[in-house]
Order: structure tokens, then sequence, then C-alpha cells
């Protein structure tokens, strides 16, 4: 029976809800918006299958086989960075695989969904920075794979190691791709700040960008938009980036490291303009693709879409969470206390960018560069 004694033993994946023959465990959300599973004892046999199917352990040893900057010239304008998330997902549908990935709906809830046509890839593009619902997909994932289909699985480390863990004997025909993560950051406050600024608005909210590649590859802020009009925050992310609000899970991450559950670890080229002068000097992205396997070695050896690419070094300072989890907040818990009993906006007026926390913490800053 799965027993959690601390927040940080589960990622979230659901894979042992699926697994479950019982189906004795269901998740459920905490105060944050963070899924856990949830044991019914009546109908729990205590056959151990759901601490079997956890992956949420150091994965098994793989290799280090490629890591390129790559490009895709014509995927730029709609891609937050150099376009090889939908330029690996494209590829696999022209190969008859079925795609999973992460999708916002219309509710700004992001889940991961099943895609089978070209034209459903839509919603998997751009990045989304809050944690995805899995509940229920590595079982979708598994009854694929036992119906002969090769799947691609997109997802954070923790998610692709949930699903091959499920996958088993069928894990030759699962290709994996997962990113290099900074945490996930919690679905509640993502919704809550989405209302906020309807609120604030009196208008609701039509799309929601985490990143918009308008304000250039390096910028990092989120855009909302209230039909025709639009509005460029940046509340949303400097809790996130203050790692205020990541699932306590993220700091002991066992995918932190150069050792993958997947067979393809993607994420931005940062540092590309001094490693590799001229290759992506334009500020409209570079993708970085590092390869782990013989099966994801093979299948980015060509691309339907023409691309730019060239060997580049991991620059360790600038993919920090490629070798070790982000260092939770101090004040990550009173975070929570105070986002819990409070709600959003009492949060963001404690622990946001324009509190009085974080102006003493800058003018401190401030001090020590002039010392």
């Amino acid at each position: 029976m799965i027993n959690l004694t601390d927040r940080r033993q589960c990622c979230g994946c659901s894979a042992c809800a699926d697994a479950c023959p019982h189906r004795a465990i269901r998740m459920a959300e905490d105060g944050m918006g963070f899924k856990y599973p949830e044991v019914d004892e009546k109908l729990c046999t205590d056959c151990g299958i759901c601490n079997a199917v956890c992956a949420f352990k150091p994965a098994g040893k793989n290799e280090l086989m490629r890591t390129e900057a790559i490009r895709f010239p014509a995927l730029l304008d709609k891609s937050q960075s150099g376009g090889l998330g939908f330029a690996l997902m494209r590829k696999a549908i022209w190969e008859g695989r079925v795609v999973y990935g992460a999708a916002m709906g219309d509710d700004f809830c992001v889940r991961h969904i099943r895609v089978t046509e070209e034209s459903g890839l839509e919603p998997l593009r751009l990045s989304k920075y809050v944690q995805s619902d899995m509940s229920g997909v590595p079982a979708m994932v598994l009854e694929d794979l036992a119906a002969g289909r090769k799947v691609l699985f997109t997802g954070t480390p923790c998610q692709c190691a949930g699903v091959a863990s499920l996958a088993g004997k069928y894990r030759e025909n699962l290709l994996l791709t997962d990113i290099i993560c900074h945490g996930v950051p919690s679905p509640a406050v993502w919704r809550d700040f989405i209302k906020h600024q309807e609120d604030a608005k009196g208008k609701p909210v039509t799309a929601a960008i985490f990143r918009d590649k308008a304000l250039g590859w390096h910028d990092h802020r989120e855009t909302v938009f209230f039909g025709n009009e639009k509005q460029v925050s940046s509340d949303y992310t400097f809790l996130f980036y203050r790692h205020l609000m990541l699932r306590p899970s993220c700091s002991a991450c066992p995918f932190a490291s150069l050792t993958r559950p997947s067979d393809i670890t993607m994420a931005d080229c940062w540092g590309v303009e001094q490693t590799l002068p001229g290759f992506a000097d334009d500020n409209r992205g570079c993708s970085l693709l590092i390869v782990h396997s013989k099966a994801g070695e093979s299948f980015t050896e060509t691309f339907p879409d023409e691309c730019v690419r060239m060997d580049a070094p991991i620059v360790p300072e600038k993919q920090p969470n490629l070798f070790h989890p982000s260092v939770p907040n101090k004040r990550a818990k009173s975070f929570e206390n105070t986002y819990i009993r409070k709600g959003y906006a009492a949060a963001l007026r404690r622990f946001g960018q324009d509190s009085c926390s974080n102006r003493i913490d800058q003018f401190i800053k401030k001090v020590k560069r002039h010392i």
C-alpha cells in the first residue's frame, strides 16, 4: 500500500493509481493543486503493485550519446525555443506513432492529452510552467503499446519515469522525451493567477502564454489576452523563479542529472551565443538536444522539417537542473500557508516582486555588491 510520510516522496505521475488492479487509489489535490495518491483501504488488498511501479527513484544508467544546438527556421516564430519539441512530435505522427503531451485547455488547466493526427498537435506547442494533470494517462499509454502501437511521450523526467515503469515489456515501442525541468509550479496558483487577472480587468481571459516570443526568446514573463487586448505580467514568473510554489518532490528530484529515464532530453540552449557565436544570435530561439539511447539517436538522425544543427557542449552554469534539483525557497512553506489560508492576492502582496520582503532582499543584494 502507498503510504506517504513526506510529500517529497511523490511526483504525482499517477502510475500507481493506474497500476492498481482494484482501483483502490485515486489522485487527490492538496491545497496547492498538486495531486497525491489516496488509498481506499476497503478496496486495497495490499498486493504491493503500487509500490513496485513507483518510479520516483534514480534512473538506471544510460548513455549521454550526443548533445546538439538545433533550430528549425520555419518553426521559430510559433515556438518558445528552437522548435525541437514540435518537430519531434510531428515526425512521430508522420511515422504513425501516437503522441502524448501537455496541453492547456479552455479552462487554462494543463493536462496531458493523446494525439493521433498532425492537426491535433497545436495545443502541445509552447511551454507550460505548471504541473500537468496525468490522471489516467499512463494507463492510456500502456493500452496503446499493448495494442501494438508505437508511442512518443513528452513530459517532465518524473512523468517519463512513471510511464516507462508501467510500460514494462512494451518499453521498446515507447520513445520518451523529457525536458530539463526547473521544477513544476502549483496548478492552483496558476488558476488563481488567471482569476486575479480577470478580476482586475473586469473581463474574461481568452488566452495565456507563459513566455511570449513576441517579447524575445530571453524574456520570461507571462502574457494574458482579453480578446484583442493583452497584458504582460511577471507576477507568476516571479513566484516560479523564486521557488516559492514548486512541488515539494522537485527539491528531491532523482532525475536532475545526466542519468535520465528518457531517450531524448530537450531544453532551451542557453549560452549558445557564447559557445557557438553566430549560430543563434537573433534572439529567436535555439533548442538543446540531448540523446541518451540508440532509439533516441535513430529517431533524431533526420527530421522532415528543415533544421540547422551543430554539436554543442553542455554548459553547467546555464543548465543547473541537469546536475542538481532546484533549491526550495526558505519561505516556500510560509507562502503555501498564506496562500491556502488567505488566497492568491494576500500571498502575492506578502511574497511577490512588489512585496516588502522582496524590496528588502533587493536592497541587501545591492549593498553587498558595493561592499
